[in-house]
């Protein structure tokens, strides 16, 4: 492996996946048992149906604080995705962009929609394979 493939592999403090928790469901689930493609999806199921949307205290918060809350929107829910997919040796790394808030209309209801910034930064993650 090269260097360069090897830094989308490193822990980082907000991909914190030595953290107990999240060595305890990559166990406790079985994703490293697990062929590559299959380990992927797993995982971004996992992420997806058992992480419901919801609004965390900070977009910069550790994977693990991610896991302890239990929900996400798409920034914190791609640093999980993220730290779970390197936890079992998948390098990946972070995308994204700014979006209009009217994007979000629904989503966000009431005082948070009209104090949400213009524009809101989306996030999502890649994974080499």
């Amino acid at each position: 492996m090269t260097a360069e493939y090897n830094k989308y592999l490193l822990e980082t403090p907000m991909l914190n996946y030595s953290h107990p928790e999240i060595r305890f469901l990559v166990l406790e689930r079985g994703w490293e048992n697990l062929d590559e493609f299959s380990r992927i999806k797993s995982i971004y199921n996992f992420v997806r149906d058992e992480i419901p949307f919801g609004y965390n205290i900070d977009d910069g918060i550790p994977a693990s604080k991610v896991l302890k809350d239990g929900y996400g929107q798409c920034n914190p829910k791609s640093t999980l995705f993220m730290a779970l997919l390197r936890c079992c040796g998948i390098p990946c790394r972070i995308h994204g962009f700014t979006i209009d808030k009217r994007l979000q209309k629904g989503a966000m209801t009431g005082l948070v929609y009209k104090l949400a910034p213009k524009d809101i930064f989306h996030s999502w993650a890649e994974v080499l394979l």
